[in-house]
């Protein structure tokens, strides 16, 4: 009998991002024991990026000096809306994808190993709420800010996913009816500003419209981190840009604020852990147009668990303490479970 069966065995995070793929081989106390990463490729298709997320875990798994059949099961963190019942990805605008099956794909390219397939934030904001920031918290909002903007929600001590697994999807929070096109189809979400891909899109656009204003910025070698560092060096336009995100994303935070009143808001993913500064001014943002009772409440924080957030979160998915048919109860500042 095979660890897959007996429950026994590694458990492996897998964390799909938008250009990154990261998987993490852990064992039942979720030490990391075998790490392998490998570019997204979205643009290659479905079929290619399940072969690559495959492999991955497989490296992995190698890395840990083990086999395939070592393991309990393979939890998977996807960006985008995801139906953790069915393990499919409704809609991931970073990916291109919409109704993909992904949880009986990867299964079959992992010889029928079990799989658990959860939104990424929902992953990571679980980690956080078992083992990193979000232990001293009962309700707070995890947000990433990376190729794009997303949010995990845990709420009275548990993770809460929405009727369909959507809540917490702040990235998609219209601050501009009449800003530029989201890959969701709207206009002016918060992620066409302040995702990693959104700053890039919003110099682009800065640099065409500059009408002589000088810049170190190269509209053919544009990134994130080249338009935070002009930033801070004074450059007007990438200063513009940064500011501008900074703003929306706040604004976007303080609605949440508002709406649902936590007590702490934990920022992770690549772009805000490039650039801290990004993450305070959002938070200053915050605290400014959210209600002062309110805004006096909530903790503005970076994960404890840093890129791992995700991973680990995924392989918590399929540990045998968790449920994984609908709400995860997480450790409270008191240590009991909700």
């Amino acid at each position: 009998m095979n660890a897959a069966s007996t429950g026994d065995g590694l458990r492996v995070g897998v964390d799909l991002g938008g250009t990154r793929i990261r998987a993490v081989a852990f064992d039942q106390a979720m030490e990391p024991l075998g790490r392998a990463a490998a570019s997204t490729g979205a643009p290659e298709g479905v079929a290619a990026v399940v072969q690559r997320m495959a492999e991955c875990v497989r490296e992995a798994v190698a890395a840990a000096d083990s086999h395939l059949d070592d393991v309990a099961g393979v939890g998977v963190g996807a960006a985008g809306l995801t139906d953790w019942r069915s393990g499919k990805v409704l809609l991931a605008s970073n990916l291109g994808w919409r109704d993909v099956p992904l949880r009986d794909l990867l299964a079959s390219e992992l010889d029928d190993v079990r799989v658990e397939v959860d939104k990424d934030t929902n992953a990571a904001a679980l980690a956080e709420a078992r083992l990193g920031q979000g232990r001293r918290f009962r309700d707070f909002l995890y947000l990433t800010a990376g190729t794009g903007i997303g949010g995990g929600e845990v709420m009275g001590g548990r993770l809460y996913r929405g009727a369909t697994g959507g809540a917490g999807d702040i990235g998609h929070v219209v601050v501009d009816p009449d800003g530029p096109r989201c890959g969701c189809g709207a206009h002016g979400c918060v992620e066409v500003f302040s995702s990693g891909e959104g700053i890039v899109g919003r110099a682009r656009d800065a640099l065409t419209a500059a009408d002589g204003v000088a810049s170190e910025l190269s509209p053919s070698e544009l990134t994130t981190e080249a338009v935070f560092r002009a930033a801070e060096r004074g450059d007007r336009v990438a200063g513009a840009v940064v500011g501008r995100a900074a703003e929306a994303l706040g604004m976007a935070l303080a609605m949440y604020v508002n709406l649902n009143n936590p007590e702490a808001i934990i920022v992770g993913g690549g772009v805000a852990q490039a650039a801290p500064g990004y993450r305070e001014r959002a938070g200053r943002v915050l605290k400014e147009r959210a209600l002062p009772a309110l805004a006096g409440v909530v903790q503005v924080l970076g994960p404890g668990l840093g890129d791992d957030a995700g991973a680990v979160g995924a392989a918590l998915l399929v540990s045998t303490d968790e449920v994984t048919n609908g709400a995860h109860s997480v450790t409270t500042r008191q240590g009991q479970t909700a």
